[in-house]
């Protein structure tokens, strides 16, 4: 398998955790959810799916570039940054009128950061060391 599709489906996993946290611990994403029409464990794959497309696009070539941790834990906040953008510039466009857009990404990037900011800082330094130890370790291949 090759280091992007392990740090895909590693951060992956640690988004979903991440997402059901936020869920299950606060009523105003199933407010929003409500409120734009879309089931609430749907809406809180979403960012799940961008953390994988992140991580996809963020660890290709891995194998050559990272020889340290920090490298990957680097890539890890970078792919929870661009995750959280784009969560926010999601929400702010499915929910808000086009001519309020700008007022609305700012408002959204706010909450966002302020509702999902811990469990996103635990998915970004969680599944950047993971990822970073799976590809840094990574066992050699065997000579039959």
């Amino acid at each position: 398998m090759s280091p992007a599709t392990i740090a895909s489906l590693v951060f992956f996993v640690f988004s979903v955790i991440a997402a059901a946290a936020v869920d299950l611990l606060g009523s105003l994403l199933h407010k929003f959810a409500e409120e734009v029409g879309i089931n609430r464990w749907i809406f809180s794959m979403v960012p799940a799916l961008f953390a994988m497309l992140f991580a996809l696009i963020l660890y290709q070539d891995a194998q050559r570039k990272i020889r340290r941790l920090g490298e990957s834990v680097s890539r890890g906040i970078l792919v929870m940054l661009l995750t959280w953008l784009s969560f926010a510039m999601l929400t702010s466009w499915t929910w808000c009128p086009p001519r309020e857009f700008g007022s609305c990404l700012r408002n959204a990037v706010i909450v966002i950061g302020w509702i999902g900011g811990g469990p996103m800082l635990f998915v970004a330094l969680g599944a950047g060391m993971l990822t970073g130890v799976l590809i840094i370790r990574r066992p050699k291949p065997r000579i039959e």
